[in-house]
């Protein structure tokens, strides 16, 4: 699929711009045809550099956008004022083109297609559904708040891992001061007095000499093997190995998992929850979703869907996914409410996911400290055995 920029023109003769994937510009110019408007122009999309924009900009954009359009405000007049306040300049560029796009009579989801980079795909998805049932204010407030959502679930999984990184930093810088300048200092000692250096002691000064003339080498080494392992995990074959093996350690399997379903589900559910056709919402989620070996699984769910078949169904039938959904699914499907039970499991599974994680972090810290205290405790161990050494000496 690549992407072609577009101006058509509808039965009224209103011009629309925007951005669209294609396999070719013949099968663009059939899409457009299929949604009632009439080629102009097709061309494919130049490509530009990604704009790096701070997410918490985006996510303000949008709550302000949508309070300005429920206060009765046109979209220009809308746009004009949040591009007018904005402190981010590169954003207030952006803004101020999606201003000037709109005020030239294209519609806000042909806007934003332009600039996925910044807004995502999903946006203008949502947007354009929003558009089509005249629910834009409601579209836009309830696409911020699963933005806030997802930053706020990020942010949780990176806080969770600082602490311990904290302590494996601190004492790792502490072992290799202690082998590479306070070891070397008793060795001194047993040299100018003639004395064996006992063993203990002279395995910390071999580690210590090591570490001296090939430690700046570690991290040369390290970004090799990341680098390296980063060039294999490019190959499908080799990405979707690791991925089914981290899914059958019981250690890493309910992290992925929760995490995966987690944004699957919240995204999936706001989709629907906006109007967004089902197997385009399901598309778009599959999308997020990081892990090769459960992405795939999902591939027979489109024919399930296209079949007539329930979404519950195949969920439930599938050994991969966690059995609760199946039986949320069935129920809100029941109810006629699935976007909403999406929503509901998409808390469930970050509640599950904070819960493994704190019981993770509860028993890591005590481990660590153990762990690193115990090689601090070799160390100086093997200090204390050589001042005992000294002690016995006979001058």
């Amino acid at each position: 699929m690549a992407s072609f920029q577009y101006q058509a023109r509808d039965a009224s003769g209103a011009t629309h711009r925007g951005v669209m994937e294609a396999l070719s510009e013949s099968d663009a110019a059939r899409k457009l045809k299929s949604s009632k408007l009439f080629p102009v122009s097709i061309k494919a999309a130049t490509s530009r550099g990604k704009r790096r924009i701070p997410e918490e900009h985006v996510i303000r954009f949008f709550f302000d956008l949508s309070d300005l359009v429920a206060a009765g405000l046109p979209l220009d007049r809308a746009l004009s004022l949040i591009s007018s306040n904005q402190t981010h300049t590169r954003f207030q560029r952006v803004v101020q083109e999606l201003f000037e796009s709109v005020q030239a009579g294209n519609d806000l989801s042909g806007a934003l297609s332009q600039y996925r980079d910044v807004f995502g795909a999903l946006s203008d998805h949502m947007i354009r559904a929003g558009e089509a049932s005249g629910t834009l204010g409601p579209i836009l407030k309830r696409l911020a708040q699963y933005l806030e959502q997802r930053r706020v679930f990020r942010q949780a999984m990176q806080s969770a891992m600082v602490y311990p990184i904290i302590i494996v930093t601190v004492a790792g810088i502490s072992v290799v001061a202690l082998l590479v300048y306070v070891i070397p200092k008793f060795a001194e000692i047993f040299h100018e007095l003639n004395q064996p250096v006992p063993f203990l002691l002279n395995i910390m000064i071999y580690l210590g000499l090591w570490l001296k003339q090939y430690g700046l080498m570690l991290p040369v080494m390290v970004a090799a093997a990341l680098l390296g392992a980063k060039y294999i995990l490019r190959k499908p074959s080799a990405r979707r190995s690791l991925d089914k093996f981290l899914l059958s350690l019981p250690f890493s399997r309910y992290l992925i998992l929760y995490s995966e379903m987690t944004r699957f589900c919240r995204t999936l559910g706001t989709m629907i929850e906006a109007g967004v056709p089902l197997l385009r919402a399901l598309n778009l989620g599959q999308g997020l979703i990081l892990n090769a070996r459960l992405r795939e699984s999902l591939n027979p769910l489109h024919q399930e869907i296209k079949a007539g078949r329930s979404i519950s169904n195949f969920f439930r039938s599938q050994a991969a996914f966690p059995a609760r959904m199946g039986t949320i699914l069935r129920i809100s499907e029941e109810q006629g409410n699935l976007g909403a039970g999406l929503l509901s499991l998409s808390d469930y599974f970050e509640q599950e996911l904070q819960r493994r994680l704190q019981r993770i972090m509860t028993l890591a810290e005590p481990m660590v400290i153990l762990l690193t205290g115990g090689f601090i405790g070799v160390i100086v161990l093997s200090m204390f055995s050589a001042i005992f050494g000294i002690n016995n000496i006979k001058f």
